[in-house]
């Protein structure tokens, strides 16, 4: 595979799980009765918007490592006098959590599709070390790039899924696993305790290093 086709392939599956996460998250939290004010896929410059079912809907598909959900405030290019209250606060924290954790449960049902459900849990469980094994990222990198050159699409769809599923359930104040975490302080932010000020320093010291190498181990992959 050519290395622009091995660049659309990655930049797809990144778009795709970040994406299919997005959309499974608006659709639970609208199942409960508490609609997004803006589903936003991907960042970098805004490709399109549109406004469907309420929802406020635009396409950044320039940068495809993550997308968002907004429950609160105003949608873009709307009045800012929407309401500001985050809509979730509104449910019982059960409810919260489970729009917090059934996407990810969708993207793991992805991924034991495409692989199995045996390795498709296997491939969940490993990811929770992913951050904080710096020495094993070359190869896990390595072999997804190998998967995509040998045309593996689907297994490689799998694999990402179920790493990407795995990284956010850990306990960091931006993934899943920290907001399940900030629950019982949701209607006091400004007041979380001192221990979670701290989990925001550790969060920036281990996942910038991690995040700026790994970037550097797909470069190397795909331009060797």
């Amino acid at each position: 595979m050519e290395r622009a086709a091995l660049l659309f392939w990655l930049w797809m599956l990144a778009f795709s799980v970040t994406a299919l996460w997005a959309l499974g998250q608006a659709a639970v939290a609208s199942s409960f009765g508490v609609r997004p004010t803006l589903v936003k896929l991907g960042y970098g410059p805004k490709l399109t918007t549109l406004s469907l079912g309420g929802i406020q809907w635009a396409v950044h598909p320039l940068i495809p490592l993550g997308s968002s959900v907004r429950f609160n405030g105003p949608p873009e290019e709307a009045p800012t006098e929407a309401p500001a209250d985050n809509r979730l606060h509104q449910l019982p924290v059960v409810l919260h959590a489970a729009i917090i954790l059934l996407p990810w449960a969708l993207i793991m049902m992805v991924a034991m599709a495409c692989l199995g459900a045996g390795e498709g849990l296997n491939q969940f469980l490993t990811g929770f070390t992913i951050p904080f094994q710096f020495s094993r990222l070359p190869g896990r990198i390595d072999r997804l790039v190998t998967l995509l050159r040998d045309g593996e699409l689907l297994g490689a769809w799998g694999v990402v899924s179920a790493k990407v599923a795995a990284i956010n359930m850990l306990p960091m104040p931006f993934l899943a696993g920290g907001s399940l975490l900030a629950l019982p302080w949701r209607h006091q932010r400004s007041r979380l305790p001192v221990w979670a000020a701290s989990l925001n320093f550790v969060t920036l010291v281990v996942m910038l290093p991690w995040a700026v190498y790994a970037l550097y181990l797909f470069g190397a992959a795909i331009f060797r």
